[in-house]
């Protein structure tokens, strides 16, 4: 085990955020604590590694930790031995991932290992045995809880999710609640490097800040340069917390570079080079031949006399690979089409025996069965069936779920033999390889093509080598002549980038945390981030380096005899000793970023009466936008207040909200025609994005999401008994991506009438004084909300059939639980249906 250096005696102090008051854990002996090492330790059939005891042993003093290690070096061991204690002690234990996919994978594991009724799970769309002692969850999910919790009116009753954390079981077996999360020992927080991402990094922070006293933290995270910061961070906030550092992969890792038909070792399993490859690869970029096919620089010459080199194709590298014994390979590019095109071009090679092709066959035929007729003529199905016996198969996002589990779980028990597929991938699925496969060193970022970083490099390699298999991973780059191998390899195998807060407070953090006329707790909440602790620790070092930089400069002249000596220092001391105090002790002096993000998402909150002139308090619209947890949540709540929604049938609700679901910026064609009510809908909808957004751009705060000009009739198709080929026919999107869209619909659906509901439930909102209203003008608001309410339940409904339903019912599937009771309701859909007919006519 490595450990990182100490860090500077002069760190920043970070302000402790607002707590409630709630009793800490107590300290365990040093003589039990090794014992309870020793104990868990023998319930695997392989020693642990010394920085998984390390971590234990923190774990079992009572004390937070931070393990950052590469993938597939056992980290979640140690987040098991934080789960086996909580047990132990009769506490409860939250496990957060980023990702849904992990949430459901770790939910299998966990209910394997500790039993299906001590595990529960919890990702938006299935809340499963919420009250459990072990409970997995999305990280948004505990983010949410937390800022329910921290609301400040006692009047408002908690929301179902927050209802369903808080209540557990007590050891007789009877439920009760625990709003404070006073049982609840550990929160695991698997994939902490997330904190540098720029949508979804300031939920990490928010968790962390908010997180009850008592609560201790297992962070897990892929090795960042900065570990030691973010350790430093979380114990002056919060709890102090142990950094364990383990660089060291499980299995070594061989570089190879692929060029000229042939695998050439680059670096070994030592880390040293081997061979080296001066100007191979980027050869047409070099000479700036953009506007060339790839394929014409094969085998020729450019005016100087540079061969451009043969550019692999799969076939041919997946026969240097299993000839050199380095399968199964996960086979990474940039973009589905080229993941597609590549994996049925592989179909030429190979790669199973016939007893095994038999074997997946059948295994494909079942899982095959399982869809409906009309999916199971889908491209994508069609394509998979054939080459999924051969040993081969492609994964991204565009799939449908079931065809996902089926290639994971042909991968996993070693099917397969190779697996084309996005970088997506190499996010939290345990999908280890014998090899990775590199098809090009660089991705799309939203903006243009770029080189990846080495972050992401490790990330993607991280999968290549198997624990117990292998002696060593394999990371084969392939030749191209758009990258020079070279200057990528070295830009690929720098040090890891360092994690950047990406934290921010935007207007459903600040309403839950609101307290009339304290404006400065929000600040301490600010200056209690990982971004204030950053810029702290950057002006401290900056002092530091102008006060050394100014001795040496002194001392440089003196030897000189360039300057009369200075009698003495004290002053200068003393100087810098005033300044630096006073960065460290000032705990609320915020950023211009943070303390203009903070009065800016006020003034707008204000300007469109949220927060109320008189009284400083939370009006009824607060109230209701505080429970819309969606970024275009402002928007939502305008429009469901205006009275824009108010004309729109059950399935036009849907095909609205559908809307601010789907948020890329790809260009999109739809053949889809909007109906006169949907087209007023969608001008409605438009002018209030504008309208919010120019008050946004005029407080200088980034502005809210939109709505995709040419994304329209997903939902609405769908409600109205659309096959998804039906709807692929309509709109350039793949099916995974129209079943995410429709999932993700449900959710905010069923999250905009659980925020309606809350406000009609809380009486002290619908008297004169505290809404403002007269009594007409309070009734007709409370009739309205309540038919929008009831339409919104119908829309989520009418979206719960067929493949969606099935979809959604997948993680229990996987588990061997029954399919939950929201299935399919065909009868109410076509009820609805009736009513849009009644209403068009």
């Amino acid at each position: 085990m490595s450990t990182m250096p100490e860090r500077e005696a002069n760190t920043p102090n970070a302000p402790a955020a607002p707590k409630r008051r709630t009793k800490r854990q107590q300290a365990t002996p040093p003589d039990i604590a090794q014992e309870l090492v020793e104990t868990f330790s023998q319930s695997y059939p392989f020693p642990l590694d010394d920085f998984q005891r390390e971590a234990i042993l923190q774990l079992a003093r009572g004390e937070s930790v931070l393990v950052a290690a590469p993938t597939g070096t056992g980290k979640t061991i140690v987040a098991e031995a934080a789960i086996w204690m909580a047990l132990r002690e009769g506490r409860r234990v939250f496990y957060t991932a980023p990702l849904k996919a992990l949430s459901n994978q770790k939910f299998r594991d966990f209910r394997e290992r500790f039993g299906a009724d001590q595990v529960g799970l919890m990702t938006g769309d299935i809340v499963e045995n919420a009250s459990a002692p072990i409970v997995v969850m999305t990280t948004e999910i505990y983010r949410n809880v937390l800022l329910e919790l921290e609301r400040d009116d006692e009047s408002v009753a908690l929301t179902e999710l927050a209802h369903s954390v808080a209540e557990t079981a007590s050891r007789s077996g009877k439920k009760q609640m625990d709003p404070q999360l006073e049982r609840v020992g550990w929160v695991i927080f698997d994939e902490l490097h997330f904190m540098a991402d720029p949508q979804r990094g300031p939920v990490w922070e928010e968790c962390i800040i908010h997180s009850p006293p008592h609560v201790r933290f297992v962070g897990l995270s892929a090795t960042v340069s900065n570990a030691d910061e973010i350790v430093d961070w979380m114990s002056q906030i919060h709890a102090p917390t142990k950094l364990i550092f383990h660089p060291e992969r499980a299995i070594p890792l061989e570089d190879f570079y692929f060029f000229d038909g042939k695998l050439h070792l680059v670096r070994n399993a030592q880390g040293e080079r081997v061979a080296r490859f001066p100007h191979v690869g980027g050869e047409a970029k070099r000479r700036g031949y953009y506007e060339r096919r790839r394929s014409r620089y094969d085998d020729e010459e450019d005016e100087d006399g540079i061969p451009f080199h043969e550019t692999p194709e799969p076939p041919d590298v997946l026969q240097h690979l299993r000839d050199a014994g380095m399968l199964p390979c996960l086979y990474f590019l940039p973009g589905r089409k080229a993941v597609e095109e590549a994996a049925r071009s592989a179909a030429l090679v190979n790669l199973t025996s016939q007893t095994e092709q038999r074997a997946i066959a059948e295994e494909v035929y079942f899982a095959i069965e399982s869809l409906s007729e009309e999916d199971r003529a889908l491209q994508q199905v069609v394509e998979l069936a054939e080459l999924l016996p051969r040993g081969l198969a492609y994964h991204h996002a565009g799939l449908l779920p079931s065809l996902k589990v089926l290639v994971e779980t042909l991968f996993a028990r070693g099917a397969l033999r190779a697996v084309f597929a996005t970088d997506t991938l190499a996010l939290g699925v345990n999908m280890p390889a014998r090899a990775v496969v590199l098809g090009s060193l660089s991705k799309f970022d939203g903006v243009g093509m770029r080189l990846m970083t080495p972050n992401e490099y490790n990330q993607l390699t991280g999968r290549a080598g198997r624990r117990g298999k292998d002696a060593h991973g394999a990371a084969v780059i392939l030749y191209s002549p758009w990258e020079p191998f070279e200057e990528c390899f070295k830009a690929l195998t720098r040090p890891l980038n360092p994690v950047e807060s990406a934290f921010s407070m935007r207007y459903n953090s600040v309403l839950n945390l609101w307290r009339p006329y304290e404006f400065e707790r929000l600040r301490r909440i600010g200056a209690a981030s990982f971004l204030e602790y950053q810029r702290r620790a950057r002006k401290l070092k900056s002092l530091e380096r102008k006060r050394k930089y100014d001795e040496e400069k002194r001392a440089k002249k003196r030897k000189k005899g360039l300057a009369a000596p200075e009698p003495s220092h004290e002053p200068l001391v003393a100087s810098a000793a005033v300044e630096e105090q006073a960065v460290m002790s000032d705990f609320v002096e915020l950023s211009g970023g943070v303390e203009h993000e903070l009065l800016a998402t006020t003034t707008v909150l204000r300007i469109f009466g949220y927060i109320g002139e008189q009284d400083d308090a939370l009006t009824l619209r607060g109230r209701l936008l505080r429970a819309i947890f969606h970024p275009a949540g402002l928007i939502l709540s305008e429009l469901m207040l205006s009275g824009a929604l108010d004309n729109l049938t059950s399935i036009e609700l849907g095909e609205v909200v559908s809307w601010f679901v789907y948020d890329s910026d790809k260009p999109l064609w739809s053949k889809d025609v909007l109906s006169d009510r949907l087209r007023l809908a969608r001008r409605s909808a438009r002018a209030m994005v504008e309208r919010v957004r120019r008050t946004e751009i005029r407080q200088q705060l980034p502005p809210s999401p939109g709505i995709n000009d040419h994304f329209m009739g997903v939902a609405l198709g769908w409600a109205q008994g659309f096959s998804l080929a039906a709807l692929r026919a309509r709109i350039s999107l793949a099916e995974g991506d129209l079943l995410m869209v429709l999932n993700q619909t449900i959710d905010l659906l069923r999250q905009l009438e659980s925020a309606i509901h809350q406000i009609l439930d809380d009486t002290s909102l619908w008297t004169a004084e505290a809404s403002g209203l007269t009594w007409l003008d309070r009734r007709d608001l409370r009739q309205r909300l309540d038919k929008l309410r009831a339409g919104l339940g119908l829309a989520s409904r009418a979206l719960l059939r067929s493949t969606v339903a099935q979809s959604r019912s997948l993680p229990f599937k996987m588990a061997g639980l029954p399919a939950p009771v929201e299935e399919e309701n065909n009868g109410e859909m076509e009820t609805m249906a009736g009513e849009d007919r009644m209403s068009e006519r």
